[in-house]
């Protein structure tokens, strides 16, 4: 005698329904498994935002400094020129690498790096060598030689390194390109400068360029200045925001 067969129940209807013969029941559901997204520590942010106001404050005093000179040139003494030669050098050897490693505006990318540091020391090393050889000591030709290889050296460093800061990325987008334009701007009008000194060097009437020599040595002056006080008021505050989670399936063991 055989028994009935139990009616099935309705939830064991719907499962048998919802999976076919012979296919295996499905597992449980996999939860989903951020994956880990390094968060910038915050002693790296504070020594990036130390390296930009140190840089920053370095450049602002170097510019200050020139404008007071300018103005009251009773206040300058001997040594005046490797301070400022100084305070110059020692913003752009921040700029280049950082504070611990942190704050670089090149991303210590080697040229940029290396470009930095010429354009650091070109200046420093030419105010110490005048000052341990003055210039009355030299001849007229080696005198302007040994200035115009220093400039061209220091202008095409400067050149290379604004570059590197404009294709780096660590510098905020909107601003990336601002030193290289300050360069363009002031070397630009030096370059105008001396052509229409030139030109007008074999004429009857020679105008009297001092105004636009004055003109120019502030525009790069405020030029400095400006970069300074961007570095100071951009300098990193925060973390950078991690990506959102993505779900990693299978899951590592």
């Amino acid at each position: 005698m055989t028994l009935p067969s139990q009616p099935p129940a309705a939830g064991d209807a719907a499962s048998s329904a919802a999976v076919p013969a012979g296919a295996a029941a499905p597992g449980p559901a996999v939860p989903e498994v951020p994956v880990a997204v390094p968060r910038a520590e915050a002693s790296d942010v504070r020594d990036a935002r130390l390296a930009w106001l140190i840089g920053g404050s370095l450049l602002i005093a170097h510019a200050v400094l020139i404008l007071v000179a300018n103005g009251y040139p009773m206040l300058a003494f001997p040594g005046a020129s490797l301070i400022l030669d100084g305070t110059w050098a020692a913003s752009l050897l921040v700029f280049a690498f950082g504070v611990r490693a942190r704050g670089s505006v090149v991303a210590r990318r080697p040229l940029g790096v290396v470009a930095l540091v010429i354009a650091a020391a070109v200046p420093l090393l030419s105010a110490l060598l005048w000052w341990v050889v003055p210039i009355a000591a030299w001849d007229a030709t080696s005198a302007l030689m040994a200035g115009t290889g220093a400039s061209v050296l220091s202008l095409g460093a400067l050149l290379v390194a604004t570059v590197v800061i404009g294709r780096a990325g660590a510098v905020p987008h909107t601003v990336r390109w601002v030193p290289l334009i300050v360069l363009a701007v002031t070397a630009g009008a030096q370059v105008l400068l001396q052509v229409a000194g030139v030109a007008f060097a074999n004429t009857r009437v020679v105008p009297d360029l001092t105004a636009a020599y004055f003109f120019t040595a502030m525009l790069g002056t405020l030029g400095v200045l400006l970069l300074g006080i961007l570095a100071v008021v951009l300098a990193p505050r925060d973390a950078p925001r991690p990506a959102a989670p993505t779900q990693v399936y299978p899951p590592a063991s």
